[in-house]
């Protein structure tokens, strides 16, 4: 991985880089609460991923349809990484997600691929008690059972859940249904290279393991330097950053950016508004704003360097694109953005990793964990907590009482 922030237009100043390299220190000696994921790489449990890879294959040989109950953290980033890499591996279940929203004519769809096909459910919640998916799963559980009986669901049923008294955890105890239990010091959006993510990603064939591996050897130089770049933007007025990538692979990859940055940053009046663009498509919509419109914003841009696939543009295509590699157009078009908005005044921000594998992968994510918990630190908010989003849920229940 390379770390490209010559194109940011800002030095970070009054030794903001200094206390990033501090703060990132203090991150890895795990001192602080809530810091369990920034050992997992190197240090993660060999007999757990044993059991997480061996459960896995377990479920591949039940179903064709695995099906994924959670919200933000708890389906983000298992989802990321499996757009990211092509989807589930030949002869491994379909991942399917649900539970991240209360609509019925989702759901509706969902349950009618559990109907066609051989299904397990899984219900990743580490309070046990989310809105969301505690009612998608409550749903597809009577789903399962109208399908295969009691006694057959309950060994097609998978719960991920805390340790603390919930309703997943009293349905683990009914039940006897197959768990894991979420490290009380790891959060959501931090859980990736957890159970949380890893059992899903092991389902699709994903090679785990490998994507450990990659976020083990991650070299920690140009983090802090990221982290107080972004911080020295903030200072400078900008209010938005905005994820990049010419790869559509990668577009839950920038939903999972948008949770993890938003809800480590925004509090206490402070942070940047994440945002996230898939070009070239969105050059065409949102293109013109980022060139010429109101400069609030800064570009952090993901880069591959090879490809996962390429093609020869025919001769029909004309002068000066005939006989060239679609790939060798793609960079061009990524060289003429980064050529195009900062010169027209938006920093930019160029993150680059070889090819997208599970070893780059894994790397990517890690660095932007360190990245977001460090950048909360600089801004003096606890990069760990949501307090925020509390407000909408008690709302939520309370007019539900009412009804």
């Amino acid at each position: 991985m390379h770390i490209d922030l010559s194109h940011s237009k800002i030095t970070p100043e009054g030794g903001a880089l200094a206390r990033a390299e501090k703060a990132l220190q203090t991150l890895r000696e795990g001192t602080l609460p809530n810091t369990g994921w920034v050992s997992l790489p190197s240090a993660f449990p060999g007999p757990l991923l044993l059991s997480i890879q061996e459960e896995a294959d377990r479920i591949a040989r039940k179903c064709t349809l695995f099906i994924v109950v959670g919200v933000g953290g708890s389906y983000l980033g298992a989802r990321a990484v499996i757009d990211a890499l092509n989807g589930n591996r030949p002869g491994r279940p379909h991942v399917m997600f649900a539970g991240y929203n209360m609509t019925g004519a989702h759901l509706e769809k969902v349950i009618e691929a559990m109907r066609e096909q051989s299904t397990c459910l899984c219900v990743i919640s580490k309070s046990g008690s989310t809105l969301e998916p505690l009612l998608a799963y409550s749903i597809l559980k009577e789903e399962m059972f109208n399908k295969y009986g009691e006694q057959r669901a309950k060994e097609r049923i998978y719960v991920v859940t805390g340790a603390q008294d919930s309703p997943l955890r009293r349905d683990i105890e009914t039940y006897g249904f197959r768990s894991y239990a979420v490290p009380e010091d790891i959060g959501g959006r931090y859980s990736v290279l957890s159970v949380v993510g890893l059992l899903p990603i092991a389902v699709a064939g994903i090679d785990i393991e490998r994507l450990l591996k990659g976020a083990a050897g991650l070299s920690m130089e140009g983090i802090a330097a990221y982290a107080a770049v972004r911080i020295a933007l903030q200072e400078a007025g900008k209010a938005v950053e905005v994820f990049t990538y010419f790869s559509t692979n990668l577009r839950y990859f920038g939903e999972w950016l948008k949770q993890l940055f938003g809800e480590s940053e925004g509090k206490e009046g402070k942070g940047v508004y994440p945002a996230c663009l898939c070009f070239s498509r969105d050059l065409h919509s949102i293109g013109q704003f980022l060139q010429q419109g109101r400069q609030v914003f800064y570009e952090t841009m993901i880069q591959t360097e090879k490809p996962q696939a390429d093609f020869r543009i025919p001769d029909c295509a004309g002068a000066p694109y005939a006989g060239r590699m679609l790939e060798e157009v793609n960079r061009c078009s990524e060289a003429g953005v980064v050529e195009a908005h900062s010169g027209g005044g938006v920093p930019v921000n160029l993150i680059k990793v070889e090819r997208m594998d599970e070893e780059n992968l894994g790397a990517l994510i890690y660095f932007f964990e360190l990245s977001a918990a460090v950048s909360a630190l600089l801004l003096g908010v606890d990069p760990f907590d949501q307090p925020g989003v509390e407000y909408y849920k008690k709302a939520t229940k309370k007019l539900v009482e009412e009804l």
